[in-house]
């Protein structure tokens, strides 16, 4: 099943990472710039196949208006397993670092957080296959292109992922505004799966009684809590500031 993925920096990213592709879509009326221009040219260099399209019919392959005049169609994602993703751990020779995601309903919450994932150097993430916001080609966009850096696991059991991840070690740690322990207090530096719950409900009950640590962060203002990805980027980015690295 091949899958198109929309917006120069995605695309750029893609054709970086060695995806499979065969054919890339320009808008008829899509003005070059140096980042186009480098991307028409590692297509011809590929012998990846051209083609001009008018820009609403671009909008209709894309599936969403902010492909920005370029769409690339290319072959089926490689969904990685939990085993790989421990094992980039081991290779790197780090404490592991995965991100779940638990029914994250909007794409540009997820591809928000797979861009903070690959920038906090996580070693996977790992989301359901039913039930949360599918890798569109939206979700791709705002992950500017980190979706196809990352070793990213689809989980058919959540619950069965998690527990495979802590009989693993790794320390499973969700936030929450109710928490009584500061994520800045809290000890991160060993191997860790940050959770990261739905926008609306937060992590499900059963996740959360699976959590080894619940952690909040001081809030100054008015509002009362933090965006879903934000709050896992903050969690991630933590992480990496204990680790030191």
């Amino acid at each position: 099943m091949t899958e198109r993925i929309g917006g120069r920096r995605p695309v750029a990213e893609a054709l970086a990472a060695g995806r499979p592709a065969t054919r890339l879509y320009v808008g008829d009326r899509t003005r070059p710039n140096p980042e186009l221009r480098s991307i028409l040219g590692e297509a011809r260099r590929r012998g990846i196949e051209i083609e001009s399209l008018p820009s609403e019919r671009l909008t209709r392959l894309a599936g969403f208006d902010g492909h920005q005049g370029v769409v690339l169609e290319v072959g089926p994602r490689r969904w990685a397993h939990l085993a790989e993703i421990l094992a980039h751990a081991t290779v790197a020779e780090h404490h592991p670092l995965v991100l779940i995601l638990e029914n994250l309903q909007d794409p540009m919450n997820f591809g928000t957080l797979l861009r903070a994932a690959e920038a906090s150097g996580v070693d996977g993430v790992v989301f359901p296959e039913r039930g949360a916001a599918p890798l569109s080609a939206a979700a791709v966009k705002a992950s500017a292109g980190a979706s196809e850096h990352l070793l990213l696991a689809r989980a058919e059991s959540l619950g069965e992922a998690i527990h495979d991840l802590k009989e693993q070690g790794l320390l499973l740690v969700a936030g929450d505004q109710h928490a009584t322990k500061l994520a800045w207090d809290a000890t991160l530096t060993g191997p860790i799966a940050i959770v990261v719950g739905s926008e609306g409900a937060g992590v499900s009950g059963a996740t959360r009684r699976r959590c080894d640590l619940l952690v909040r962060f001081p809030m100054a203002g008015h509002v009362a809590s933090l965006n879903a990805a934000t709050a896992g980027a903050l969690l991630l980015f933590e992480v990496i500031r204990q680790r030191g690295t």
